[in-house]
């Protein structure tokens, strides 16, 4: 277990490393000019001196080996530069809108969790009943559905037509239940979809068919061997679900007019405020790369085939 984790640990270093030089080189390579842009927006008349001299300040007049070193530098010290637009810290920046994103993210996955995957192994086990066509109608319905025209009509029905919840902020544990709402839904029919399909593959395999021929009754069949074999594909889909999540809440923060770190994003890419880009691109990738490092773990720990397979190839 230990030689495995430090494998990945390593694996998981020299990728976050080539994500490093990723994010940098497509900020450079984006069109419009941070200096021109700044100008632009606080109504100034973008003369070429005055770019010049916010690129020097910025340091964007150096080479891209220089900017880049420079960059990795201080990152490595913990420091994410300045922001191009407020001049703050970009660390202090993020901190100040990471709470209200994080918890979003946070109550609708376990929302989603909790109702999804119960739901997806029960509609699979009851197969071709009434539940499961329900379940499964449902499910492909909010796979068809987007996320903006859902949010939006919520905030008609609940916020507008029958103003039980604000729509607008984040001021309270109430501005947090239709974003919630929003995000499990079409999560959580993703989420039913997969469980669904693993559980009925599962269900219907051959080790499932000689338990039951053995005579095995449904409170050992299930939960022994059911549910056991599915803890693979369960953690797939639930430890690699976090961009999904996170992309979600880019979108719901601008419906919302939610004051969290996609909004703060959205705000900086339309000014080309790199270091505020690549310090958000670096926290969300960071958070993905540990979130599989994580799910890896898990399938070592879960399933006795991985730590076979290991074996093997070691020697």
């Amino acid at each position: 277990m230990l030689r495995y984790a430090i494998g990945r640990l390593a694996l998981l270093v020299f990728t976050l490393f080539l994500l490093t030089l990723f994010v940098f080189a497509l900020m450079r390579l984006a069109p419009g000019n941070p200096a021109a842009l700044l100008l632009q927006g606080i109504g100034a008349v973008p003369d070429e001196s005055l770019i010049a001299l916010y690129e020097h300040k910025w340091g964007l007049d150096q080479s891209f080996v220089q900017q880049y070193v420079t960059w990795l530098l201080e990152l490595l010290q913990g420091h994410l530069g300045s922001s191009f637009v407020t001049g703050q810290p970009v660390t202090k920046e993020i901190a100040s809108r990471l709470q209200p994103t994080l918890l979003l993210i946070a109550s609708s996955f376990i929302v989603t969790v909790l109702f999804s995957v119960p739901l997806g192994i029960v509609s699979a086990i009851r197969e071709n009943t009434l539940l499961d066509r329900i379940v499964y109608g449902g499910s492909v319905l909010g796979l068809s559905v987007p996320l903006y025209w859902l949010a939006i009509l919520l905030m008609l029905g609940f916020g507008v037509l029958w103003p039980l919840f604000p729509i607008i902020g984040s001021g309270s544990a109430n501005h947090y239940v239709l974003p919630v709402a929003a995000i499990s839904l079409i999560q959580g029919a993703y989420f039913v979809r997969m469980i669904r399909s693993f559980t009925l593959e599962y269900k219907h395999s051959f080790f499932m068919e000689a338990a039951r021929a053995r005579g095995l009754r449904r409170r050992i069949l299930y939960p022994s061997y059911l549910l056991r074999s599915m803890l693979i594909p369960v953690l797939t889909v639930v430890g690699t679900s976090f961009s999904g999540f996170f992309g979600a809440a880019v979108m719901i923060e601008n419906v919302f007019s939610f004051p969290g770190l996609g909004t703060y994003m959205l705000d900086m890419i339309y000014n080309r405020d790199f270091p505020a880009i690549q310090g958000c691109s670096l926290l969300v990738a960071a958070v993905i790369f540990v979130l599989n490092f994580v799910t890896d773990l898990g399938y070592y720990a879960a399933d006795p085939r991985v730590r076979l397979d290991k074996q093997r190839w070691e020697l």
